[in-house]
């Protein structure tokens, strides 16, 4: 079979490129098994391996040596631009992930990250972060699994992590699932299974998670990726344009080829379940169309005017309920009590931001029929793949602290502008901090 219309293939290496992911500065790192400049050779079955990319061209790829040993090893993401986890199969004859610091010039080791409960049964370990390098999924063949490896979930909270968490049977079966990733707005999941009978014997699936529980997701859908032979793996979502990356396997010797599609739509195709229909099935349905709801909104120049202009949302005057109350569908309003320590999630003014929250989710409780889009901004300063992250990030914390306070899940929808889109000036302190914002927008009535 060949290649797929509009995938372009990133390298002409004859050797295994598995996980790739775009960090913050937009090089494309990837772990590289049996090439010869390797820590270990020829023999060696993966050092970490980046390329910048230049005019929308990766440019030839160069190994880390700091990031990787003689063993398998495996990025796993960036918490921020200075900030990654790799995961080593073997150091010091231990499986461990560790964190490393970028200082400017190179890459430092730090310490190994604790994760209570973390053990693996087989040889296969491969993990990604989300956005926002809150959440690591992970693929591993642990205690309590269903069968093989299993898709497992753990949150950070500064420099701790939780407890994995298994995804759950919706997505976990007998058979292997590999590869995970978390979409661009944290509530989906693309990975890898051998689970159906389909012609590749291992491609890529998408779900939609449904609550905060990460254990009830919708029925996963295949992506028809490609026509090629061989093994769909390793997807990565770029960004939220819905450019990817993944690898596959149509070589002879089975080793992996990274491919990107651009900017091209996906094709999602509809996965018969084996289930009986039911009341969860149906509210699985019900909630990926939503999703689609509000992409074909963004989409829409008309319907929602806040993805064209630069800036439409009104500044609060007087009580917020009120204000709500006068907004119409693609309005929006700056949220001006929720403010965010720098380069953080964490909010400051704790009592003005939990007082605005509060009042927010009881104006959203009290009037069910109101969809939302919770709108991230940053000012211009800095990176600004670094800013897209980071304003998304805190879209989805606000979300997240909503959804505690009672407002149901699918009502609440997220995005990121970075400094895209600013309200004052960014030459001076006064106007970057009113750029440092958070906008709900009305998206429609249910």
């Amino acid at each position: 079979m060949g290649q797929s219309s509009g995938l372009k293939r990133v390298f002409s290496l004859e050797y295994d490129e598995q996980h790739p992911i775009i960090a913050p500065d937009g090089s494309l790192f990837f772990t590289l098994a049996f090439h010869p400049d390797n820590i270990g050779g020829k023999s060696d079955p993966g050092d970490v391996w980046f390329a910048p990319e230049e005019d929308g061209v990766f440019k030839l790829p160069q190994s880390i040596a700091e990031l990787s040993t003689p063993f398998y090893d495996l990025l796993i993401g960036f918490i921020d631009s200075d900030t990654a986890l790799v995961y080593h199969a073997n150091l010091n004859r231990e499986q461990v992930i560790i964190r490393y610091f970028w200082d400017g010039g190179s890459w430092n080791r730090d310490e190994v990250v604790q994760i209570p409960g973390l053990k693996t049964k087989g040889d296969y370990f491969s993990a990604s972060l989300d956005p926002g390098g809150s959440f690591m999924v992970m693929s591993m063949d642990s205690y309590g699994s269903y069968g093989n490896e299993d898709l497992y979930i753990s949150k950070r909270n500064g420099n701790t992590w939780s407890r994995p968490i298994n995804l759950g049977a919706s997505i976990n079966t007998a058979s292997q699932e590999l590869s995970p990733a978390i979409g661009f707005n944290g509530d989906s999941l693309y990975f890898s299974t051998n689970a159906s009978d389909n012609e590749k014997s291992i491609e890529i699936y998408f779900s939609m998670r449904l609550d905060e529980s990460w254990r009830k997701w919708s029925n996963p859908k295949l992506l028809k990726l490609s026509e090629m032979a061989g093994m769909d793996m390793y997807y990565f979502p770029a960004s939220e344009n819905e450019r990817f990356f993944f690898t596959n396997t149509q070589t002879s010797d089975d080793f992996g080829n990274i491919y990107y599609n651009g900017v091209a739509s996906l094709k999602i195709e509809e996965v018969p379940s084996k289930k009986e229909e039911n009341l969860e099935n149906k509210m699985e349905i019900r909630s990926f169309e939503n999703a689609n709801v509000i992409k074909n909104l963004y989409a829409n120049e008309n319907v929602l005017k806040s993805s064209i202009e630069p800036t439409l949302g009104k500044t609060i005057v007087g009580d917020l309920k009120e204000n709500l109350a006068t907004l119409a569908v693609g309005e929006g309003l700056v949220l001006e009590g929720l403010l965010f320590q720098r380069a953080s999630v964490d909010l400051v003014n704790d009592k003005e931001s939990l007082n605005t929250l509060d009042e927010l989710a009881t104006y959203l409780n009290d009037n069910p029929e109101k969809v939302i889009s919770i709108e991230g901004h940053t000012d211009s300063y800095g990176n600004e793949n670094v800013n897209m992250r980071l304003s998304l990030a805190r879209a989805n914390k606000i979300k997240e602290l909503l959804i505690e306070r009672g407002v149901q899940k699918d009502r609440l929808f997220t995005k990121g502008w970075g400094g895209k889109k600013p309200i004052a000036t960014n030459s001076n302190v006064a106007g970057r901090m009113k750029n440092r914002r958070v906008e709900i927008i009305f998206l429609l009535n249910k």
